[in-house]
């Protein structure tokens, strides 16, 4: 873990080093986006109670106020999220676009208190659901993996999301240099055919599928 974040520092780019115009754009308007915002305290708020935490350290608040300006920004139709997530990055996107619907693997408890809290464009999808083809469909707009929904059927997943995707798609995985098995599934993603661009932030990292933009892989300054 420290080889590879010593690797990030060394490799990582600013946006004023970075030539491509969607990649300069982002880094400007979301990546280094540091104004306040309202919805940050009420993310905060819903956060410690669903997840029952006092104190919410400053990195998860950084990860977390980077998905809502990424939702916000994208504005897409939809949000999935596999794994356990936690109610800090359920809100932020939740709260990001209040058009967007958003798809959880959670409790009717986590749903109902989210309802309660406002956060009324959140929906519950069960693992069972996932082969349907209502729910590929919703696959082509932001796809969020956890840290911990990296299991071999999450590869199948993927392919899903993959046949599904269009060229405004986004995908965000969670930890990707949490371990050497999380790295290696890195490379493989990026390696990917279909990927036109990749950011590492070493947090998370993000798949896009533009058309008529060379494919790069970005190490960015967050």
């Amino acid at each position: 873990m420290v080889c590879s974040y010593l690797k990030y520092l060394w490799k990582r780019k600013s946006e004023y080093s970075i030539h491509s115009p969607f990649v300069y754009e982002f880094s400007r308007k979301v990546l280094n986006d540091s104004g306040s915002n309202r919805d940050y305290d009420t993310i905060l708020r819903i956060s410690r109670l669903l997840d029952k935490k006092k104190y919410i350290n400053f990195n998860l608040r950084k990860q977390s106020r980077l998905l809502y300006r990424m939702v916000r920004y994208f504005e897409p139709d939809s949000v999935v999220s596999f794994g356990h997530i936690s109610a800090l990055n359920a809100t932020s996107m939740a709260l990001g676009h209040m058009q967007t619907k958003v798809y959880l693997e959670e409790s009717e408890s986590f749903l109902e208190t989210l309802n309660s809290m406002g956060v009324v464009n959140v929906n519950l999808i069960q693992p069972a659901e996932f082969d349907s083809e209502h729910f590929k469909r919703l696959n082509t707009g932001f796809v969020f993996f956890s840290r911990d929904s990296f299991e071999d059927d999450t590869w199948d997943y993927l392919a899903d999301c993959l046949n599904h995707k269009t060229s405004e798609s986004v995908f965000v995985f969670e930890g990707i240099h949490r371990n050497r098995d999380m790295e290696d599934a890195w490379e493989e993603i990026k390696a990917n055919e279909d990927v036109s661009v990749t950011f590492d932030l070493f947090c998370v990292g993000m798949v896009f599928f533009r058309e008529g933009i060379e494919k790069q892989d970005f190490v960015l300054k967050y």
